[in-house]
């Protein structure tokens, strides 16, 4: 059979048609191999937190008020990283349940350059002063879904941001006026929090987020307020499994009168969390 222009033309378009189909099929069957954005029911996310932290404790004796100190002159790491999990459940179309849980431990010591009040007494220039942080944190809210589209779901949320901190401090001093001084102290912080969230699923494998919440509430002998925004992204890599890669600020303060902790903290940190997903 003799090809003439019009049937090599014919013939060239009905190939390029034929690979476009493939390609759409190839497509959309790759895309249905994924949970679409929205329809999960459960992901967990395990992984690792860096943290970067500015802190501060003061700590009050029954006369005197402490001395504000900030941890990371005081010899603490500035960073820290640890072992983070999360999970969030979709127990209905517009309604998940989110949590977090991360600690963070850090010791360290420094000669003190100016004398300071720590729990009722004076630590004098010169002294050695020994400090062990450990902290745990819970964050958990509810979230409702004002807005929920296939590429865009925006959410309300009410949740509770829990945050225990313990203190080991020690200081030593020779010569004249020789000092040595152990104390401890601890406390929960729990603070209710208000936000919003933001998803934007742009295929189902990717998905990019941000989140915005805090509040400033006295609870019982705790007077505190919390700032909480990040944002992150995560990628699929097969049906079930991927990995992410968020970045979260925090900033803490309270004020505690406590029997095991009367002064005040505050916390803040830069954070990055990369782990990986598991999607149900």
């Amino acid at each position: 059979m003799r090809h003439t222009p019009r049937t090599a033309a014919a013939s060239a378009l009905l190939a390029a048609s034929l690979l476009h189909a493939g390609a759409a099929l190839s497509q959309e069957a790759m895309a249905n191999q994924f949970i679409k954005g929205g329809d999960e029911t459960l992901t967990l996310d395990l992984g690792g937190i860096l943290n970067q932290f500015n802190t501060s404790l003061q700590l009050n004796g029954t006369t005197s008020q402490g001395t504000d100190i900030g941890l990371e002159g005081a010899g603490l790491k500035k960073q820290n990283s640890s072992f983070e999990a999360g999970a969030t459940w979709r127990f209905l179309s517009r309604n998940r349940i989110d949590v977090l849980y991360f600690q963070a431990k850090r010791s360290g010591g420094k000669t003190l350059n100016r004398d300071i009040d720590i729990d009722g007494t004076v630590i004098p220039v010169n002294a050695t002063l020994d400090v062990e942080a450990k902290d745990s944190f819970l964050l958990a809210d509810y979230r409702f879904s004002f807005v929920k589209t296939p590429t865009i779901e925006f959410a309300g949320l009410l949740g509770f941001y829990g945050g225990q901190f313990k203190y080991n401090v020690n200081a030593s001093a020779q010569g004249s006026h020789p000092v040595q001084f152990s104390t401890t102290a601890s406390t929960t912080v729990p603070l209710p929090v208000i936000g919003a969230t933001l998803d934007w699923y742009i295929n189902p494998r990717w998905k990019v987020s941000g989140n915005v919440s805090g509040m400033k509430a006295n609870i019982g002998d705790v007077d505190g307020s919390v700032l909480i925004a990040g944002a992150a992204t995560e990628y699929m890599l097969l049906r079930n499994l991927g990995v992410g890669l968020a970045y979260m600020y925090s900033d803490v303060s309270a004020d505690v009168t406590k029997s095991d902790f009367n002064g005040s903290l505050g916390w803040k940190t830069n954070s990055v969390r990369m782990y990986g997903q598991f999607k149900f």
